[in-house]
């Protein structure tokens, strides 16, 4: 298949990468360093795990690692007793450099959200707070999102290749010419995507960290809509051979703000087909998901979710290969 012409920013600007924290994780370094020492891949981990009874995702395990997230719900903490047997580090030798539990506070729900925190979890905040500094953030929330649809087109080896993404808008002020693009890898170490072939809008500033996964784009309208008008606008973001991302099972979309329809569309290679498949969603904060339910893999290869009123939260379909 020929690749689209990848498109660039005209202001585009890459951060020096950096830590988030301003320093080690000692937990998700032990971690990382024991898995990377018995040579098992997080599939295997998890597959032993559940031997056990345990029941933990891979994107968890991934973020445990990468200092994204910590275990901290009971069931959580038990599945590192398990861990540090299966990875032979010795009783509490990962579970003593847990510290202290962060804070957590109730959340409100809020139909709108401003800032950084809708775009990416708590602990990249300060990153994304910097990239969209870069950006144009004055009309973001004077858009409503009527309708979003993602195609996700996964390679042989189950990681993503293409993603195909359409948005119907509706300005809720005059003058409104830009929607807002992010993208989060998840997984430490995934390369950005390029923005490929743009439909009824054109690129913007783009702000990218590299090193920490995160990308903010402005996709620009042909003009200024006024008061009530509709525009549809259409993207794609293209892995480009061989630095496919790493197949984490996952694929979500987090909505920072309310949608009215959101269907999700995964296409598997036919030499590599999943032999389960899930719809769930979660909220903003990344938590177990609030709702799961098992979704079919047709004939052609395709699984879909579908989410009608939803946000703010995240909905996904996640998969088993084996």
């Amino acid at each position: 298949m020929e690749m689209p012409t990848p498109v660039v920013g005209p202001d585009s600007r890459v951060r020096e990468p950096r830590r988030i924290d301003g320093g080690a994780d000692p937990f998700a370094d032990a971690l990382r360093a024991a898995i990377r020492a018995k040579g098992l891949s997080l599939e295997r981990i998890q597959h032993k795990l559940r031997s056990r009874g345990v029941a933990v995702s891979i994107a968890a395990l991934s973020y445990w690692q990468s200092g994204r997230r910590r275990p901290e719900r009971p069931d959580s903490l038990a599945a590192v007793g398990h861990l540090e047997e299966i990875l032979d580090v010795g009783e509490g030798g990962l579970s003593t450099l847990l510290g202290p539990p962060r804070p957590r506070g109730k959340a409100r729900p809020r139909s709108r959200l401003s800032g950084p925190e809708g775009w990416v979890h708590r602990s990249d905040y300060e990153t994304m707070a910097e990239l969209l500094a870069d950006v144009d953030t004055s009309t973001d929330q004077d858009l409503t999102r009527l309708s979003l649809r993602d195609q996700v087109e996964l390679a042989m080896d189950g990681s993503t290749r293409r993603v195909r993404s359409r948005q119907v808008l509706r300005a809720e002020r005059a003058g409104v010419d830009r929607v807002l693009l992010g993208y989060d890898t998840r997984l430490p170490g995934d390369p950005l995507p390029v923005i490929g072939t743009l439909r009824s809008c054109r690129l913007g500033r783009v702000s990218a960290d590299p090193r920490n996964g995160l990308m903010i784009a402005e996709l620009l309208f042909e003009r200024p809509l006024r008061r009530g008008e509709r525009t549809a606008v259409e993207y794609e973001l293209i892995h480009m051979a061989p630095h496919h991302p790493t197949h984490d099972n996952t694929y979500s979309r987090r909505f920072r703000h309310a949608v009215r329809e959101y269907v999700l569309e995964v296409r598997y290679d036919s030499r590599c087909r999943p032999v389960r498949c899930e719809q769930f969603t979660t909220d903003l904060s990344g938590g177990e998901p609030s709702e799961v339910r098992e979704t079919p893999v047709d004939t052609w290869g395709y699984a879909y979710a579908v989410a009608l009123d939803f946000g703010p939260g995240v909905v996904g379909l996640r998969w088993n290969w084996t």
